[in-house]
């Protein structure tokens, strides 16, 4: 049927569109992921959060920063990390008391990408094991020569296409060296080890990272943990605090003057060095979360199937139960996606959800429409053998009608056209069938106004039953009346068709068997019993007769004012006291 086809194509698009998602649907899509990876413990890493005054109230300057990274080198750090550019007026005693400050410590400095292609970069502690697409630069602006002697590698962060940072670059290549991305020298000083980054990701010890075209993601921590794990530059120079010993620090601003505040899952003002210190507590812990390549195909392929099964379920099941197998598949797939976040593997919970709603929302109603057309061709069907008023009512209650067979009284009512043979012999194909069919239209409809069933037409032959399906309060009367006035409506229309439809009617009641009868798809609702095959006697007995109606014993018996005939001789019954209608 059409809406079953209808309900494959919209499986298959909603299918084919996330497993091949446009970019609007994976911005949609980083937002679902956004509160599922939980942020890694980032115990062992402190950020020193540089202000806008030290610790004497002066504004800050780079003498104070090297004041600080002095005091920091006496809590013996694991590495010290600094999230800003060290450059500009390099040949001042600053720079030069800053650099005797990190001499013989492990630091990793930033540098900045820059359009404009620039000077040779020291070597880079980094391995490369096969070509990767990795972010790419002209040049970098560097920290001051005399930091040379420290690792340097990149600042850089970039949003996604909603300016959101979610990933950050695994290495860069600047001009034709590739440099590791500040967190990953970070993290690999820290824990004594050479990145090496190839085809299968970035490699830590025993440890690799999937990569994401190039960059690695980090499951961002909520503003209320940044706290628990800064301290205030001011008050480290001022002694008031101190980090423990070897400790991973990171040191940085969140002021928003220095630039350094950018959008990620959790702020829209998340300071950049907090960003740093989630990214090398993942890479330390050796957990980040990861959207793999696959991904999309998966979720895709489950809709599809699943567009498939809710397909099949309406099929064989009653609505309600297919809608709670699809809800149940949904249910599941959902929490597994949640479950699978939680631990770092991204999996849309949602988006499959709702194709699978909107899949099955078109089926149900698919459905319903069919059933309406269904329902809709078989009243019509039905209104031309039924009364409507019988129509509706079975309509509304089909448990009604028993059709597995059923013991009940009726009465039978058939007719045939006096003359039949001679008639059509002078008459042409075209003429005959369209004479019939006003002939029948005339009488069928008579028999379903005084609620009778139209049980068959054969050949010229209408054969009616009345108290079937349903019951019907005086079925006897009713079909004497139907006789009486088919009799009358067909004398005019004999006079209106040159004779022809003169109509000879038998009528009797008694028990009967009533049900489906046949063999596959040629299946009869009927009635058998004596009384049916008296009522074709009686029919035929009105030519012996000389009458247009006549009426069986047991009817005769049961309706008073019937004009009795006598005991009539008939075939296969014996001689019967027969009746018919007083004129």
């Amino acid at each position: 049927m059409a809406w079953r086809g209808a309900v494959l194509a919209i499986a298959a698009a909603l299918g084919l569109l996330l497993a091949r998602p446009p970019a609007p649907l994976v911005a949609l899509q980083e937002r679902v992921f956004d509160p599922l990876p939980r942020p890694p413990d980032t115990g062992g890493i402190v950020v020193v959060d540089i202000g806008a005054r030290d610790e004497t109230g002066a504004l800050w300057t780079r003498a104070a920063t090297a004041r600080l990274v002095a005091r920091l080198a006496e809590a013996k750090p694991r590495v010290i990390g600094l999230d800003m550019l060290i450059a500009g007026e390099c040949d001042g005693a600053p720079a030069g008391d800053l650099a005797a400050a990190l001499r013989g410590q492990p630091a990793v400095l930033g540098l900045l990408l820059s359009d404009t292609p620039g000077p040779p970069l020291p070597p880079a502690r980094l391995g490369q094991t096969g070509p990767l697409p990795l972010w790419q630069a002209a040049g970098a602006e560097t920290p001051c020569p005399q930091f040379s002697a420290q690792d340097w590698a990149v600042m850089a962060l970039m949003g996604d296409a909603d300016a959101t940072v979610r990933h950050l670059p695994v290495a860069v290549a600047v001009g034709h060296q590739a440099l590791p991305g500040l967190a990953v020298a970070i993290a690999a000083r820290a824990e004594g080890l050479l990145p090496l980054i190839g085809p299968t990701g970035l490699r830590l010890g025993a440890t690799t990272f999937p990569l994401e075209a190039g960059s690695l993601r980090f499951a961002a921590s909520r503003p209320e943990s940044w706290a628990r794990r800064t301290l205030p530059a001011a008050a480290v120079l001022a002694g008031q605090a101190r980090p423990p010993a070897d400790a991973v620090l990171l040191i940085g601003s969140s002021l928003p003057e220095r630039g350094g505040l950018r959008p990620s899952a959790t702020s829209p003002v998340m300071p950049s060095v907090q960003i740093l210190a989630d990214a090398v507590a993942g890479l330390r812990s050796g957990h980040l979360p990861h959207r793999p390549g696959w991904a999309p195909a998966l979720e895709g392929g489950f809709v599809a199937l699943t567009g498939l099964l809710t397909l099949l379920g309406l099929l064989r099941l009653r609505p309600a139960r297919a809608a709670a197998a699809v809800g149940t598949l949904a249910a599941l797939w959902a929490g597994a996606a949640v479950l699978f976040g939680r631990g770092g593997l991204l999996l849309d919970p949602v988006l499959p959800v709702v194709a699978l709603a909107l899949i099955l929302l078109a089926a149900l109603l698919g459905r319903a429409a069919a059933l309406a057309r269904a329902e809709r061709v078989l009243r019509d069907r039905m209104g031309q053998l039924l009364p409507p008023a019988l129509v509706s009512r079975l309509a509304a209650q089909p448990r009604l009608m028993r059709l597995e067979g059923e013991t009940r009284e009726i009465t039978a009512l058939f007719t045939d056209i006096e003359g039949f043979s001679t008639a059509t012999s002078a008459m042409g194909a075209v003429e005959m069938v369209a004479r019939l069919d006003a002939y029948f239209a005339l009488t069928c409809a008579i028999v379903l106004r005084h609620g009778g069933m139209i049980d068959k037409l054969v050949g010229d032959s209408l054969h009616a039953l009345f108290n079937a399906p349903l019951d019907q309060p005086g079925h006897e009367a009713a079909a004497l009346a139907c006789a009486a006035e088919i009799l009358a409506a067909t004398e005019v229309f004999a006079r209106e068709n040159n004779g022809f439809g003169k109509t000879r009617i038998g009528v009797e009641c008694g028990p009967a068997v009533l049900g489906d009868v046949g063999f596959g798809t040629r299946i009869d609702y009927t009635a058998h019993g004596v009384a049916i095959n008296l009522a074709a006697r009686l029919q035929e007995a009105n030519k012996a007769l000389g009458t247009r109606i006549c009426i069986g014993p047991t009817l005769g018996a049961r309706v008073p004012g019937l004009v009795a005939l006598g005991e009539i001789e008939l075939r296969s019954f014996g001689r019967l006291p027969l009746y018919t209608l007083r004129a």
